[in-house]
């Protein structure tokens, strides 16, 4: 058995990585250009949320619930200690019974909407 010479075994080494280049360049430029494009398009959806400005907390009353089909949230109606009745978004299984004492986090976005959920049920 012949041995290859070392100039004849660089050749078939070069043509070999040549190969090789030509059947995963370009699958790895693709997932290069798959992940540069999923990235620009997360940068832009996160560049349009709305920032919440700034949190604050009130004391209420669970005065009414609206029927919805969610197994997990619901939105119920609560009378603030300040006066108002909002609708607040509540995440417990079990909705808060009518009277219950909550505590509702009242978030105030950059684009002016305001939006109410419960944060904490007082037991009485």
């Amino acid at each position: 058995m012949r041995r290859l010479s070392d100039d004849k075994a660089r050749r078939l080494s070069a043509l070999l990585w040549r190969e090789r280049l030509k059947r995963w360049l370009p699958v790895a430029v693709g997932l290069v250009l798959f992940a540069g494009v999923y990235t620009y398009f997360n940068m832009h959806q996160l560049a349009r949320v709305d920032q919440t400005v700034d949190v604050q907390q009130h004391d209420g009353h669970v005065t009414g619930h609206r029927s919805g089909n969610s197994p997990v949230a619901s939105v119920i109606y609560v009378h603030l200690d300040d006066g108002r009745d909002v609708e607040a978004f509540s995440h417990f299984r079990v909705a808060p019974p009518n009277g219950a004492h909550v505590v509702v986090a009242e978030a105030r976005h950059a684009s002016g909407r305001v939006t109410y959920d419960v944060v904490r049920l007082f037991d009485q």
